[in-house]
């Protein structure tokens, strides 16, 4: 203990002597360290926090759950974390009882502060990790039981304000408990109450938070607006669906707060207005299971009854893919009035460009192949690209036409799932008597999951229901699985079921071109053929037998 004494005092540390129960040995004061001659003999030494020992803090990561090991780790694994220890090689002892001690000196320096913390099975909150600063004392190597795990403890790495703060933060993210306040709107029944059990909420809470500058920077972590570095909160770390903030500078947050969907819906969209938010709630959700009147339900059945004596015409078809034969000339259908259709396909094959070609047919003449029912107007609704990449690709529509005003285009990228559905729908009502064709570059980004079936059968129930109302045809977009041909989870095998034709956009080797196939189709299949992209502009041509025959994409 003499000889460890000595070197921590070289070092700029003062120390006192401590017992087995990491208690001071002497009775006396320590707050400014003891002498060589009082550790003469001690059990272990200990190492005074603070401005005394050069702004010397520890992080002490607890082992009162047994689990501090896998603790520690994904501490670690956070890049930032990682790179601030190593690039100021911070040591690591390990304690007698387990846990950890992550030590650094920092011209900032507070008292002890509990970071994370668990509910025991008393139910009482217990310190997962914490800290030892100004006023405080940790028990260090080389004490019985405690050992070095990485870099010299004797010699501690000095680090910027603003480093520490980026330790805190990811040290507060990984809180499991903070206690939930309910507001008096979410007690039982009360609308605060069912709009946090909504599975929906949990998205929208996600988009609220985004349209107003929070970045979710992985995992459960998020970062406030304004800040480039470390994180602010987390959202459901410390319980599914809630939002933790330990920021103290987060905006209408409270910092060391939780808060639920509702809160966060309030505190956003109605600026704090707990009771604005619930009367906003009170209308019936879109999922509603309320059982309808009988008086209701037989206008249901009568208004949907088919009379056979009535003859039902043929829809007409808006969009055709034309075929030149042996002195023969076809005109395939490819979509109709009161239908949809998907287009489906692995990342980058080009999808949005045969949207383009699509889109731009039903504007204008542009090609002898695509053969569309022009002279109406056309909606497009991009739900993944920034607004600049959205801006080019209505341009390029625009450019490929030679004509200005017919295309009315959106950007949903900042909404959730459910406002987007919204939006859409109140386009249709602003916009419905003038549209033949609609675009929906994105069609998973309508559900709040693409696995759950309630959410697949919302969406596609949104679709069919719009194409009947108001007469029109809306093109879908969808991902392919990276495995094979069908399209991603409940919502893409709902899709592909209940569209009109199913259409696929494959790479080719050669790499200005995209192969464009019928999969599926209620009426007449077309043969595939070539799409051609240069300088940006897409463009429809054949496929060569001799490339397609070579090409080892081109699945026989």
């Amino acid at each position: 203990m003499i000889e460890a004494y000595r070197k921590y005092r070289e070092n700029g540390f003062q120390c006192l002597p401590v017992k087995k129960d990491k208690t001071p040995a002497l009775g006396l004061s320590w707050k400014n360290g003891l002498g060589e001659g009082q550790h003469n003999g001690a059990y272990g030494i200990g190492l005074i926090c603070g401005e005394k020992s050069g702004g010397l803090e520890c992080l002490d990561f607890d082992n009162h759950f047994g689990d501090a090991d896998e603790i520690l780790k994904k501490y670690l694994a956070v890049p930032e974390v990682r790179a601030i220890c190593k690039d100021n090689n911070l040591p690591i002892e390990k304690t007698m009882n387990g846990g950890y001690h992550l030590v650094f000196r920092c011209d900032k320096n507070d008292g002890n502060r509990k970071l994370a913390v668990r509910r025991n099975s008393q139910n009482r909150s217990e310190a997962l990790i914490e800290t030892r600063g100004e006023g405080g004392y940790f028990v260090a190597f080389p004490t019985p039981g405690y050992s070095i795990v990485y870099n010299d403890l004797y010699s501690v790495g000095k680090i910027s304000v603003v480093d520490r703060a980026v330790l805190f933060s990811h040290a507060e993210a990984l809180n499991e408990y903070v206690p939930e306040v309910k507001t008096e709107y979410e007690s039982i029944d009360r609308p605060g109450d069912m709009y946090n059990s909504d599975p929906n909420s949990v998205g929208e809470m996600e988009s609220l938070l985004k349209s107003i500058g929070w970045t979710h920077v992985g995992g459960t972590r998020w970062r406030r607006p304004g800040k480039e570095d470390g994180v602010s909160a987390t959202l459901g770390h410390v319980a599914p669906g809630v939002f933790y903030v330990f920021s103290s500078n987060a905006g209408c947050f409270e910092s060391m707060k939780a808060y639920s969907p509702f809160q966060v819906l309030a505190l956003i969209k109605y600026d704090g207005d707990f009771s604005a938010a619930a009367s906003g709630l009170v209308k019936p959700r879109e999922n509603s299971t309320v059982e309808k009147p009988a008086g209701e339900l037989e206008k249901l059945l009568n208004s949907s009854r088919i009379d056979t004596s009535v003859e039902v015409k043929k829809p007409p078809t808006i969009l055709s893919i034309r075929e030149v034969g042996f002195n023969k000339v076809t005109d395939r259908r490819l979509f109709t009035l009161g239908n949809f259709s998907c287009i489906v396909g692995k990342a980058k094959s080009r999808k949005t460009f045969l949207m383009t070609l699509f889109a731009s047919a039903m504007i204008s003449d542009i090609s002898d192949k695509l053969i569309g029912e022009t002279g109406g107007q056309v909606l497009y609704f991009d739900t993944e690209q920034g607004t600049y990449d959205c801006y080019n690709t209505l341009k390029r529509i625009e450019k490929m036409t030679g004509t200005y005003g017919k295309l009315v285009g959106f950007s949903l990228r900042q909404f959730s799932p459910r406002e987007r559905c919204q939006i859409i729908e109140y386009a249709f009502k602003k916009y419905g008597g003038k549209i033949k064709f609609c675009v929906i570059d994105g069609i998973a980004d309508l559900a709040n999951a693409i696995n759950d079936e309630d959410e697949a059968t919302r969406v596609s129930t949104m679709l069919l229901r719009l194409t009947k109302v108001y007469n029109c045809h809306i093109c879908t977009v969808i991902h392919q699985n990276k495995n094979d041909n069908f399209a991603t989870g409940h919502l893409g095998s709902s899709i592909m079921k209940k569209a009109e034709i199913l259409i696929s956009v494959t790479k080719s080797s050669d790499p200005d071109m995209s192969e464009v196939s019928c999969d599926l189709s209620r009426g007449v299949d077309f043969e595939s053929f070539a799409m051609y992209v240069h300088d940006g502009i897409p463009s429809i041509g054949e496929i060569d037998k001799k490339t397609k025959r070579d090409d080892p994409f081109y699945k026989v």
